[in-house]
């Protein structure tokens, strides 16, 4: 069954309509500033932003803009595509992976990653983007999860020790530990020991160090939507989101590698608090908001804008009231993610709009009008000017940065979209297409 059905939302209780409109304003002008407070260990340039040395233990991680985030994810420091995202507008870089790991020789825990940190501090030391984060993603899809034996304060310890080492080129970490394509793999499920780990350090690193956290969930890793109160460690999961009617299309893909409120054990334990920002991936493959947004709205009627925003403001609006979900060892509990520290997670060129959200680029002009969340995030930079089939080469970043600045220029009615219906006339010149 699909838990979202679009036609009993459009016949809603009037006391509904007006509650959701009432939390949809809340959301369009709550303040971010009043809430936001590998291998390889060779040394990489210091941080310039800092009045002391690499080594000092006064060093303290950069903090993220309190301007709207723009989260891109890179795993090549070379080559200028991410000095071109920053320049575009990406305030936050999450470097893609790093692992914990066991020393064999020692059998002590370290950092593994295969990413060139050397080269990440000339990005993060070039001049006139010192207020950029830049952030370790630990995880990724087909990567390890965290040995067993050790505690999360423990890995905590080791990941300040492997920073300091490398001339503390990171401001935090993201967590984005995924599943396997091979359904029977060990790491096609979590453990309840690396959920205690991931909560427990990121809680050590945010309040004894200061570091940012943040997390990545697949949209079923911390579903919003669902009502059904289910929690499981699997990653192997068929997305039973999709209506049966629908189901053959995900069939035919042979994919059945959902997980179910994982991420929401995480957060719990951890509290709301321990995180920055908390970024969905929309993006993820067959995911409900492509479901809602392609098949559904297609169905319905609703154009591909409309659907977006739409689906947007309702995981807006269940972020902030809540999910109620049975966790092992904490019972029936409620997780929030209020709008201040939700990102909105997108792909960009290589989106295939069918498998993987492709976001319309008036969704976007539309979304910095109409819903005040943390920002976006996007997979991957080094995917920029890329192209779906049929489609122009896109440029995310840019096209982000200028429903940006649009936003600013068209905050004149709420009531109004920022591309009226007259939008596809070319004579428009007010609302021009990119």
């Amino acid at each position: 069954m699909i838990y979202c059905n679009t036609k009993t939302r459009t016949s809603a209780p009037t006391g509904r309509i007006l509650m959701l409109n009432a939390i949809t304003f809340w959301l369009i002008t709550a303040s971010l500033s009043s809430s936001m407070r590998c291998s390889a260990l060779a040394s990489a340039p210091r941080d310039t932003s800092s009045s002391s040395s690499s080594s000092s233990p006064t060093w303290k991680p950069r903090q993220p803009s309190q301007n709207t985030l723009v989260v891109g994810y890179s795993h090549n420091p070379s080559g200028g595509k991410v000095l071109d995202a920053i320049n575009s507008g990406v305030n936050a870089v999450c470097w893609a992976f790093l692992h914990l790991d066991v020393d064999e020789s020692s059998g002590e825990p370290m950092i593994r990653t295969d990413l060139d940190l050397a080269a990440i501090g000339t990005v993060r030391n070039e001049p006139g983007h010192e207020s950029v984060v830049h952030m370790a993603a630990i995880g990724g899809w087909n990567a390890p999860h965290p040995p067993p034996g050790f505690s999360g304060e423990r890995w905590a310890e080791t990941f300040v020790e492997f920073n300091q080492r490398n001339g503390y080129i990171f401001d935090g970490i993201d967590w984005d530990l995924e599943g396997n394509d091979d359904r029977e793999a060990p790491t096609s499920s979590f453990t309840i020991e690396t959920l205690d780990v991931m909560a427990d350090m990121s809680k050590t690193l945010k309040d004894k160090y200061g570091y940012i956290i943040s997390m990545a969930p697949a949209e079923s890793y911390l579903d919003v939507l669902a009502t059904d109160r289910k929690f499981s460690l699997d990653l192997n999961l068929f997305p039973t989101h999709w209506a049966k009617p629908d189901r053959h299309i995900v069939k035919d893909h042979n994919f059945a590698h959902a997980g179910r409120q994982c991420y929401a054990y995480v957060i719990h334990r951890a509290g709301i608090d321990t995180f920055d920002w908390v970024s969905i991936q929309l993006y993820e493959s067959f995911s409900r908001f492509v479901y809602e947004s392609t098949i559904v709205a297609e169905r319905d009627g609703d154009d591909t804008p409309t659907a977006q925003m739409d689906a947007l403001r309702r995981r807006a609006v269940a972020a902030f009231d809540g999910v109620d979900i049975e966790l092992p060892n904490y019972g029936r509990v409620k997780v929030h993610v209020p709008p201040w520290k939700l990102v909105w997670g997108f792909a960009n060129g290589w989106a295939d709009g069918t498998k993987v959200v492709r976001v319309d680029r008036r969704t976007l002009n539309r979304l910095f009008v109409r819903l005040k969340t943390r920002g976006v995030m996007f997979w991957t930079i080094e995917e920029e000017g890329s192209s779906g089939a049929g489609e122009e080469d896109l440029y995310l970043a840019r096209v982000i940065s200028e429903a940006l600045e649009r936003s600013e220029l068209d905050w004149h009615d709420l009531n109004d979209d920022i591309l009226p219906p007259e939008e596809e006339d070319a004579g428009n010149t007010d609302h021009d297409e990119l």
